[in-house]
């Protein structure tokens, strides 16, 4: 879509950024099921901690695949069949892993239905393109509200048909709404026509042609994957905080305090906005300040769980609205390869999400909480030094 074909774009309803933003809610929220029910998963199957606790990372992996492999086809399938299908096979694996009774079809089909959970990765960009460029970064913002909104629903969800029912249930019940959404994603979303001239291999190789052409892309997804390593953190270990002393929470109130996060649907609307108005670096640097300062008020979470409340909501504050921020700067690049640029930027996004859930499992079985917290405050320093070196050279260009 060219410049001036963009700029003769209608505006997007209301409704249907609404319908497209629960879409992006529901895929995206399927991805974080197992965080709450990492003791409920170990007892079912009579498997330790750290076995069901690595369900998270496998969960991660398979996220990260799908960006990697699919989301690029962005650019070259037929964004509505692409967007449907990858719903239809994430759900179908979903009830799959709902059925499962070992450690490997476990992982497996955590695996398959993360793979297929990357379709809210095709739709952002493809909102942004069919969006007029005065309201692109405002879209860009409720998609990610509705993204954040499944997420943090999703651990309610989750704990509360756990608690209720069974964790098996969870997925059930998850794929069989996946379904039934993904028909109404194919009555609604418009049709596209692929770019000319593109194939499957100048699909993948213009990805590693992007990166290195733009590091200024690198940067920002090495910086929102250090911000998702934090985040990725504090819910990894929020059932190991909250389900043991002194708390001993049940699946259903770990998954209520995991509301918490909702605090994420108004930074996105804010990070949007804000950013649309050419504000970016105030938004950068209100993100690395909370980023960083979360690590105090988390460091007592095991004392005080109204401090521990605190930090988890500067925590996610900080690193969704630091999200959005990156996202509208990296789209900005090429119009025409917005999903092949969030493939990469996504890509490497979640790679930080695995690299904090594993260095979560790891830090807590060897040196507890403390050992989280530190991971935390290492992955700030980091988006700290990568954020302003990027913004010093954006000031060059």
């Amino acid at each position: 879509m060219s410049p001036s074909e963009q700029e003769s774009v209608r505006p997007l309803s209301s409704q249907f950024i609404l319908l497209m933003a629960l879409a992006c809610g529901l895929c995206a929220g399927s991805a974080y099921f197992n965080q709450p029910l990492i003791y409920s998963i170990e007892k079912s199957l009579g498997i330790s901690t750290s076995q069901a606790g690595f369900a998270v990372v496998i969960a991660q992996l398979g996220y990260v695949l799908g960006l990697m492999l699919l989301v690029p086809l962005g650019d070259f399938l037929n964004k509505r069949k692409l967007i449907v299908g990858l719903m239809v096979f994430a759900a179908i694996s979903q009830i799959l892993l709902s059925l499962s009774s070992t450690l490997a079809t476990l992982y497996f089909f955590t695996l398959c239905a993360t793979f297929g959970a990357i379709s809210a990765q095709v739709l952002i960009p493809f909102a942004s393109t069919i969006s007029p460029p005065q309201s692109s970064a405002a879209t860009v913002g409720k998609l990610m509200s509705g993204l954040v909104m499944g997420i943090i629903l999703s651990r309610t969800f989750a704990g509360f048909v756990s608690t209720y029912w069974s964790w098996e249930g969870v997925y059930l019940s998850s794929g069989l709404i996946t379904l039934l959404f993904a028909v109404l994603m194919w009555k609604k979303l418009p049709n596209t026509q692929p770019q000319v001239g593109l194939t499957i291999g100048t699909i993948y190789r213009s990805l590693f042609t992007l990166a290195h052409n733009n590091p200024h892309l690198i940067r920002r997804a090495c910086a929102g994957a250090l911000g998702f390593g934090i985040l990725s953190m504090v819910f990894t270990s929020m059932t190991f905080v909250l389900g043991s002393a002194p708390y001993h929470f049940s699946d259903f109130e770990i998954g209520l305090f995991g509301l918490l996060g909702i605090i994420g649907i108004y930074s996105s609307n804010w990070s949007g906005k804000t950013v649309g108005q050419g504000r970016e670096n105030l938004v950068a640097k209100l993100c690395i300040i909370l980023m960083f300062g979360s690590t105090l008020p988390l460091y007592f979470a095991q004392q005080n769980i109204v401090v521990y409340a605190i930090g988890v909501l500067m925590a996610y504050f900080g690193l969704t609205a630091f999200h959005v921020l990156n996202q509208n700067l990296v789209y900005r690049i090429d119009l025409k390869s917005r999903s092949r640029i969030n493939a990469v930027y996504m890509t490497i996004y979640f790679s930080g999400a695995a690299l904090g859930s594993l260095g979560t499992v790891y830090a807590w079985e060897h040196f507890e909480w403390i050992g989280c917290v530190v991971l935390g405050l290492v992955f700030s320093i980091g988006i700290l030094l990568i954020d302003r070196w990027d913004f010093k050279r954006m000031k060059k260009a």
